[in-house]
């Protein structure tokens, strides 16, 4: 076996580990490690990249095995990413082994972990990640118990936001860890004021907890974690989870579309029940009753039990399953319809219509009241959705994208609305210097609109931790400032109040 050979079988999804391959490639380390840190590279510079092979999650592992110490910076790039492209490339690596793997490969490098727990702009259970990752350095006796120590009661005392957060509970967590009794009235402090959350423990556990004394059972359990990290062993859970093929996601479409059209023919009123014109007509079209099954009263002598007027065209067909999907709570079935939707509307509609509120629009969709309230119904939920799944976010920026290009006489405000929800959906990707350039850009053109200057401000500060931004909120306040010296609407986007609140 070469390692070319030895890398290449460990790229396919299998159910089970190629046990030859990873004992070749632990026996020729110095040749294989560099390629392992080229492939972290190559899925870090492209978080996107559809054809990922299962290389990248072995080469996580087997760097953090084999103590490769130049891994500990991919690592820290990977906690660092935005939650959608971090979710898409570990999963729930970052709760069960990524403290394990921060500290075999961080060389003593604690200050480094400690920046990783204060750092806002970090998701939570990456911050505490770092968090454990330095009680795994004291385990394995590479960080003095007097230094964690400090830190600990540091963080309770001065270096934790005071807000409800989960850092709060982790470092609660590592007070009882060490038997911190110090550390107790800051404890108790934390959750008198609501930091921290009893439904993670309770105050009275926790108290129960710190004054056992600390086991060699334990510490054997916490060592034995960090020092005997096996490939095989830790990678248990996605191995037994990896199919040779794909799930078929044109079958999963149809499916949705069967199950939405079946819907809408069981769908019955009773010949005595009143509808109101503006009500939901009982079809299940989407549509309002006076633009739906109405006209077929006036036009039968009997009242049918099942109404069943369907969608005009395929288009129409997945807009109304999408409006059957969302009426259920169901955001992401009713994305997948609607990104299939708006497909279909760019294969039947007209180049020559560039206007999405003519009446040629209206009449391709019928299944919602006016076609650009289905543009608008399609951003609102892609804005409900931006962090719940990779697919329906880079989807939903193609649509967002088209639909600008497609247009060119849309009317200003649905424009504007598409530029905000695409500035959103870059950001959700990690490319907020795009997104920014976006809104800047909307700010120059239009600075008589209050939108641009409220959204970006927005990214800065509100919603900067949501989607791991560096806050300024130096720059959010003069946005809004600049707001309410430019623009005509700022009562309309509570330019006043958002000033306030900064």
């Amino acid at each position: 076996m070469t390692i070319e050979q030895a890398l290449d079988a460990l790229k396919p999804h299998r159910s089970q580990v190629p046990m030859q391959a990873l004992n070749y490639i632990r026996s020729n380390w110095d040749k294989a490690e560099p390629a392992l840190l080229a492939e972290l590279d190559l899925c870090l510079a492209d978080p996107l990249l559809e054809e990922r092979s299962a290389l990248f999650i072995y080469a996580v592992y087997l760097c953090a095995e084999m103590r490769c110490y130049a891994a500990f910076k991919r690592y820290m790039a990977i906690c660092r990413l935005p939650d959608l492209l971090r979710e898409s490339l570990i999963g729930d690596v970052l709760t069960e082994h990524l403290p394990e793997m921060l500290a075999r490969t961080c060389a003593g490098q604690s200050e480094v972990l400690k920046g990783l727990v204060e750092d806002e702009s970090v998701y939570e259970f990456a911050r505490s990640a770092g968090l454990d990752a330095l009680h795994n350095l004291f385990i394995i006796d590479a960080l003095p118990q007097d230094e964690l120590n400090r830190y600990c009661i540091d963080l309770l005392t001065q270096r934790l936001a005071k807000r409800p957060s989960y850092l709060w509970d982790a470092a609660i967590t590592l007070a009882e860890k060490l038997r911190l009794l110090d550390a107790l009235p800051l404890i108790e402090t934390a959750y008198k004021c609501g930091w921290a959350n009893p439904g993670m423990q309770s105050l009275k556990s926790v108290e129960d907890a710190i004054v056992q004394p600390l086991t060699a059972v334990e510490l054997n359990g916490w060592r034995e974690k960090v020092e005997n990290f096996k490939t095989e062993r830790e990678m248990d859970f996605f191995v037994r989870n990896w199919s040779e093929e794909d799930s078929d996601s044109r079958e999963f479409s149809d499916r949705l579309l069967q199950e939405a059209k079946a819907a809408r023919h069981k769908k019955s009123r009773p010949a005595a029940a009143k509808i109101g014109r503006n009500a939901p007509c009982p079809c299940g079209s989407g549509k309002k009753y006076k633009k739906c099954c109405i006209f077929k009263k006036h036009t039968r002598t009997e009242e049918p039990e099942t109404l069943s007027v369907g969608p005009v065209n395929k288009a129409d067909e997945w807009i109304a399953a999408g409006y059957y999907y969302r009426n259920q709570s169901a955001g992401y079935k009713a994305l997948c319809c609607w990104f299939h939707g708006w497909q279909a509307v760019e294969n039947i509609l007209p180049a020559t219509v560039r206007d999405p509120g003519s009446s040629e629009c209206d009449r391709l969709c019928p299944s919602s009241d006016f076609f650009s309230n289905w543009l608008q119904d399609y951003l609102s939920l892609l804005e409900d959705n931006l962090q719940r799944d990779l697919l329906t976010v880079k989807n939903g920026l193609i649509f967002c994208q088209r639909v600008i290009a497609r247009f060119s006489d849309m009317r200003c405000l649905l424009m504007n609305n598409f530029t905000e929800t695409t500035a959103y959906l870059l950001v959700a990707l990690g490319k907020s210097k795009q997104a920014f350039s976006l809104l800047e850009k909307m700010i120059t053109e239009q600075p008589g609109s209050a939108q641009g200057y409220v959204v970006l401000a927005a990214l800065l500060s509100v919603d900067a931790q949501r989607f791991q931004l560096p806050p300024d909120h130096v720059r959010a306040r003069q946005l809004l400032r600049q707001a309410q010296e430019h623009a005509d609407d700022c009562d309309a986007w509570d330019v006043a109040l958002r000033l306030q609140d900064l």
